[in-house]
């Protein structure tokens, strides 16, 4: 990594996931690569916007998929509104 490559701080990487589940649930290793994160970096994340209750994984087809909650959507509905 360059020294002059700058670090997203870690709300904008929340907030970039759940604006990523807005189109609708996605599979975890697909959600990382939306959000511009490692598979790793992703792990990392994800249980903090779950213990939250902003997403939540929902089994589909023998798959486990991460979907926005009803508190995930009015949270980033709130940002979203406060920077416009």
């Amino acid at each position: 990594m360059s020294l002059l490559a700058k670090r997203r701080p870690d709300v904008i990487i929340l907030l970039d996931i759940l604006a990523a589940l807005l189109e609708g649930p996605k599979l975890p290793t697909r959600l990382a690569q939306t959000c511009n994160l490692s598979y790793d970096n992703f792990v990392k994340f994800a249980p903090i916007l779950e213990s939250k209750k902003l997403v939540e994984r929902k089994p589909e087809e023998g798959h486990e998929l991460y979907a926005l909650t009803v508190e995930g959507f009015k949270l980033h509905e709130e940002f979203r509104k406060n920077l416009s």
